[in-house]
């Protein structure tokens, strides 16, 4: 076929797809909040989905080889070469059943969830961890041999060579090979690191204003939880157990705590229930609340039965035992703002409703999922002393988290914003995929003390 006839054939298919997702999208938000949830969650598969094709078109490029095409009567076939063929078909089978675990992995979001993980969510989503770090591994090995081509040549003066010069098969095995002991080894790594239970983040923060009875009152923050196909009621009852052990004076969860229903995981986040506090445990909602289209059950759910107060765009004034009225702090909240994404009614990024009521005398510490709501948070006229964010996992694994440090305005840690800080969680267990590399797990235990001037 002629290449302008596939161009123009690729070009208007592409204007088809983009068409129907536009009007697919203005369909979508005609219609309830349930809906847009999961036609957003359609969509975002359908992007895995065109993602995971091209990388797996790249691993299945560089691992499976051309079989011979001189080989036409079978009567020819020497015995090695019937040898290579048949061990080259069996690892054709294996990359295939393999490859289709990888794209059945966000499947699974939708069908295995429950109290505990399911197995083949665990397989599936592991496969995929390893796509990504075999991807990786490839990648890096080929640019590796292009730089040193490049090298060579350059030094030789045969720059053509760079182009014209093609990689012999041993060269492709080599790197093969290479990639998947590299890919073998680094997701074996991340998911022993997963498996563990989060550490203990100990930071101390100086607060404007802070009163005496509050010097050294300890916050514990646990986010991006992730209730759903890989993280179960197991999980969740050793953090519980961490931080009762802690005996913190405020409990507060950042968001991302589920990722389905309430009827699919209500058993799994039973632990919560045991969590107990000296003022309190609060909760603010992260964008996967939102993609489960049952945030309100969610948080009817967490008020009159887990014993958290969802800060639903509101706060709550915390007076201290040993202190009076003239001694609270403000803790205040934000729903998440893929609230407004959605358009899910009752529900949006309301710094106005979060934070009017604050004294701006007093401290004021503002729960908000996103860093990018977080800077938004501080760059608004009301004061704001410290905000405790997550969603970012701290990236979770390479080489994912180059690309989440580049878009968020705070990555991980502590940030210091004129006389305000930012903490941001890397999250109390993963999103998904189990396994852990480049970033760690963690229970933040925040104390406060009295900023000097």
């Amino acid at each position: 076929m002629d290449l302008s006839v596939r161009n123009k054939r690729v070009v208007i298919a592409g204007s088809c797809c983009l068409v129907i997702v536009v009007l697919g999208e203005i369909y979508t938000f005609s219609r309830n909040h349930e809906t847009r949830a999961r036609a957003f969650r359609a969509h975002f598969v359908i992007l895995v989905e065109i993602i995971l094709y091209f990388i797996s078109k790249f691993i299945w490029n560089n691992l499976i080889h051309i079989k011979e095409k001189h080989i036409i009567e079978p009567e020819v076939v020497s015995d090695h070469q019937a040898h290579r063929l048949k061990w080259q078909t069996a690892m054709e089978w294996i990359l295939l059943i393999y490859i289709g675990l990888v794209h059945t992995s966000y499947l699974t979001n939708f069908f295995l969830m429950g109290r505990e993980p399911h197995w083949f969510a665990m397989l599936a989503y592991s496969a995929l961890g390893f796509h990504f770090q075999l991807a990786t591994g490839l990648g890096i090995l080929k640019l590796f041999q292009v730089a040193l081509r490049f090298i060579k040549y350059r030094s030789n003066n045969l720059a053509d060579g760079l182009i014209c010069r093609p990689v012999d098969k041993v060269s492709k095995r080599r790197t093969a090979i290479l990639a998947l002991v590299y890919a073998f080894l680094a997701t074996a790594f991340g998911i022993y690191k997963a498996a563990q239970i989060p550490e203990v983040k100990k930071v101390m923060i100086p607060i404007q204003d802070l009163q005496r009875s509050w010097e050294g009152a300890r916050i514990v923050q646990i986010s991006d939880i992730h209730l759903g196909p890989t993280v179960g009621w197991t999980k969740l009852n050793a953090i519980v157990d961490v931080i009762n052990s802690l005996r913190p004076d405020i409990v507060v969860v950042t968001g991302d705590l589920v990722d389905g229903s309430m009827r699919l995981l209500e058993d799994a986040v039973s632990p919560l229930t045991r969590v107990r506090s000296k003022y309190g445990n609060f909760f603010v909602t992260g964008n996967h609340e939102y993609y489960t289209g049952d945030v309100d059950n969610w948080l009817i759910k967490l008020e009159y039965e887990l014993g958290f107060k969802p800060l639903h765009n509101s706060n709550v004034k915390v007076i201290p035992e040993e202190g009076d009225e003239s001694d609270e702090i403000c803790v205040a909240g934000t729903d998440d703002i893929d609230a407004d994404l959605l358009g899910y009614t009752g529900h949006g990024f309301n710094i106005n409703g979060a934070l009017h009521s604050c004294d701006d005398t007093k401290p004021v510490i503002v729960l908000a999922h996103q860093p990018k709501a977080a800077k938004a948070l501080l760059q608004s006229q009301y004061r704001v002393d410290l905000v405790l964010a997550g969603h970012t996992h701290g990236g979770q694994f390479f080489p994912v988290l180059i690309g989440v440090y580049l878009v968020n305005p705070f990555f991980s840690g502590l940030y210091q914003y004129g006389r305000s800080h930012v903490y941001v969680s890397t999250g109390t267990q993963y999103w998904g995929v189990p396994l852990r590399l480049g970033s760690s797990m963690e229970i933040t235990e925040i104390t406060l003390h009295r900023a000097t001037e």
